[in-house]
């Protein structure tokens, strides 16, 4: 079994701070595009589409990150970590906010 991780080693962005910003960010993003009356599957076009694929991902990387898992595999940790994840919510919130 594994000991705590930790944070240090992964760099600055994997403070205490850092992760309870992405946390609430993720949630808040999630909020949005639960309960406001957007019908993002059938009236957008294509690329909105793909903008609501990438808001997807940045909430599930903002999560991860927020809760404080450290994927093992660097590829993993690449694509869920806050310099990932961070322009993702705020795309998100920017593209769903206009």
């Amino acid at each position: 079994m594994a000991g705590p991780v930790n944070y240090k080693d992964y760099g600055p962005l994997y403070a205490g701070w850092a992760r309870m910003l992405s946390l609430l960010v993720a949630l808040a993003l999630s909020g949005m595009l639960m309960f406001t009356r957007h019908d993002a599957w059938v009236s957008y076009p294509v690329l909105d589409r793909t903008l609501l694929g990438l808001t997807f991902w940045g909430i599930i990387a903002g999560y991860i990150h927020g809760v404080g898992y450290v994927p093992v595999w660097k590829i993993w940790r690449y694509i869920f970590s806050p310099y990932v994840a961070w322009p993702l919510l705020l795309t998100g919130v920017l593209w769903w906010n206009s």
